[in-house]
């Protein structure tokens, strides 16, 4: 006889296989001992091969997950696992079959398979009536299948087990990356500081993101927070050691490609977290908005040109060119200065380069703590030369507008684009 037996594993843990409870709570609930037996020893030969240990990493108590003594974190996802059995007729519920037949061996056959049936059962989130809790919109829930494998900037392969909801970062732009997918992470490097000075992290539901400090990444912290998920920003992917990050979490790697391209930033984690769909509606929504200003402002400032400047210490100014704002087909089309530079990464610039430039509109980045500086520069005959000083067109923005990540770029365009009309 052919038997076909479907077990969530949230069952299993919230009943224990690990023998905290006995034979005869499964019995309650159909599964008959020998079954039962069988379940326990084969899912410790299972942890004895991956883990390098049989004990029991899952414990009772709020059908929680939890750590096992040794510190050992439970990387199985609690998901739907088909377990077939092939049983000889012998045991209760197969008298009737056993009437009819005769010379059945013993023996089981038990096969495991990957492959969630979606038309059995919702998905373990949906089949415990959780929510991720960090979407606005339940409709913004996870659109993959888990497990799932990711490359990262590394050519690391980063095995997702489970949908990730308590996500850490060591890095500013995919803390803002993750919050334009409506995700805020558990916790972030620099976030005391951030929440308090970073002007494009306004309007945004914070909650509570706890910082993980602001030179390195507090690791027991970190531990203690238990992540699902760990971003990790890196100069040079090549060459990378993340093994201690690996202990706690799965740790994806991300470079200077999705550094310098919020709209890749959005692309790459979204496929991390399930949020591919909502990536390309923020997209969709940034860029249309990028085309309705552009119409306006070409018409309204023609021939007009716009410096965008930062400044980053006493004499230490800055300029890149950023697509996003003089770009003609994917930008807001504004139009630089001659002179201005064609790098898409910062340069620096002397005031002499500047007052040669001498633009009509200057948009003036100025990071917390540097206002002093500002105010300094304010008052320089030089400065106070320039054809935009001379007119009013100046105008100080926060340091994200130095930023080219996702929450600092709207930021930056709002500024403008509502500075510009608004005249």
């Amino acid at each position: 006889m052919r038997m076909t037996i479907t077990i969530d594993l949230l069952w299993l843990q919230e009943h224990s296989i690990d023998g905290m409870s006995g034979p005869s709570d499964y019995e309650q609930d159909g599964i008959p001992e020998r079954t039962y037996n069988w379940l326990k020893e084969n899912i410790r030969k299972e942890r004895k091969a991956t883990y390098g240990f049989s004990q029991p990493l899952l414990y009772c108590g709020n059908g929680a997950e939890q750590l096992h003594a040794m510190g050992v974190k439970m990387k199985k996802i609690i998901r739907l696992f088909i377990i077939t059995v092939f049983a000889a007729v012998f045991a209760v519920g197969c008298g009737k079959e056993s009437s009819s037949t005769s010379g059945n061996e013993t023996g089981a056959e038990v096969q495991t398979s990957d492959e969630t049936d979606m038309s059995e059962a919702p998905q373990s989130g949906e089949a415990a009536g959780e929510s991720d809790g960090n979407s606005a919109d339940d409709a913004a829930a996870s659109e993959k299948e888990y497990p799932y494998t990711y490359v990262d900037a590394a050519g690391r392969e980063v095995v997702i087990e489970k949908e990730p909801v308590k996500i850490a970062t060591n890095y500013l732009p995919l803390w803002e990356t993750l919050l334009l997918l409506d995700i805020t992470p558990i916790a972030a490097s620099g976030a005391e500081n951030y929440l308090a000075t970073w002007d494009a992290f306004q309007g945004q539901d914070m909650g509570e993101v706890i910082d993980l400090g602001s030179s390195e990444v507090n690791l027991e912290l970190l531990l203690d927070l238990q992540p699902d998920l760990f971003l990790q920003q890196e100069a040079d992917p090549s060459n990378i050691d993340v093994t201690n990050f690996e202990k706690i979490s799965p740790v994806a790697v991300f470079g200077p490609e999705t550094k310098m391209d919020w709209r890749l930033s959005l692309r790459e984690v979204g496929k991390l977290v399930g949020r591919e769909e909502k990536a390309e509606e923020v997209i969709a929504e940034f860029d249309k908005k990028i085309e309705e200003a552009r119409t306006k402002l070409q018409e309204k400032y023609q021939g007009q040109t716009i410096l965008q400047l930062s400044i980053m210490g006493e004499d230490r100014y800055y300029c890149a060119y950023r697509p996003v704002l003089y770009d003609g087909e994917t930008g807001l089309g504004l139009t630089a200065p001659e002179g201005y530079t064609t790098s898409e990464n910062y340069e620096q610039v002397s005031m002499e380069a500047i007052v040669a430039m001498n633009p009509d509109y200057i948009f003036v980045n100025v990071f917390d703590g540097d206002e002093a500086i500002y105010d300094e520069l304010t008052k320089n005959s030089v400065w106070q030369s320039l054809k935009a000083v001379q007119a009013g067109h100046v105008v100080r923005l926060d340091g994200g507008g130095h930023a080219p990540s996702g929450l600092a770029t709207q930021y930056t365009v709002n500024m403008i684009v509502d500075t510009l009309l608004a005249e």
